[in-house]
């Protein structure tokens, strides 16, 4: 993603959504990495190119749910 311009803007809006409805920011910011990450990794899978990676990226973003999130995420401490 580094290679696509406004994947960074739109990785810090997703934290910054996180972070309006929990305190702890460090755990806000963790959660909304893992969702953009997760919805990136979708839609690296359905994506033609670098053009149709970010239309798949908007789409994974707004279509993602908790049951995949469940399943996806790799988390270690």
């Amino acid at each position: 993603m580094a290679d696509i311009v406004g994947t960074g803007c739109m990785a810090a809006s997703v934290i910054g959504m996180f972070a309006a409805v929990e305190k702890d920011l460090v755990s806000a910011s963790v959660a909304g990495l893992v969702c953009f990450e997760i919805a990136a990794e979708i839609a690296a899978r359905e994506a033609k190119g670098p053009g149709t990676f970010k239309e798949c990226l908007y789409d994974s973003v707004y279509s993602l749910d908790s049951g995949t999130i469940n399943r996806m995420q790799r988390i270690e401490e």
